[in-house]
């Protein structure tokens, strides 16, 4: 009979470690495509570094775009401070395309919609936080300057 209880307290312990451990998701719904062409690139950050092109995001997902808007869904992703840029690739080329004075020519957004004009979005005025499991839901609405 003693074996049942030590199987049953280790149960225990893996769940309680499990929800200790519990990741959450985030969910970025993108909006204002100029249309259904191509795909939509969305990256997760979770350093400044890396959202200023100087490392590799956390992750990527690239999803279709239907009736102008898009949604990518991040699962397990631990607490932790994340920025999220997109990108509405027109071409399907897996690259944001910009004229040759570096300006952009396709939709571009990050997840506080926090977009200079004449410059590229910051980490520290996108970054939102996660904690706990759950859902964090992020809505960003596409730029194009042409």
């Amino acid at each position: 009979m003693l074996m049942p209880a030590k199987i049953f307290l280790l149960l225990l312990s893996t769940f309680f470690v499990l929800a200790a451990t519990a990741q959450t998701k985030i969910m970025v719904q993108v909006t204002n495509f100029e249309n259904d062409k191509g795909r939509c690139i969305v990256c997760l950050y979770n350093n400044a570094a890396a959202f200023a092109g100087k490392g590799s995001p956390f992750a990527t997902l690239t999803v279709s775009i239907a009736n102008k808007a898009s949604t990518a869904v991040f699962e397990n992703v631990p607490e932790g401070t994340y920025a999220v840029s997109v990108i509405h690739d027109a071409n399907n080329n897996q690259k944001f395309d910009t004229n040759f004075l570096g300006i952009p020519k396709e939709g571009y957004g990050a997840s506080q919609n926090k977009l200079p004009f004449a410059a590229a979005p910051k980490f520290e005025e996108n970054k939102f936080m996660v904690a706990g499991s759950g859902v964090t839901a992020v809505n960003i609405k596409l730029r194009y300057l042409f």
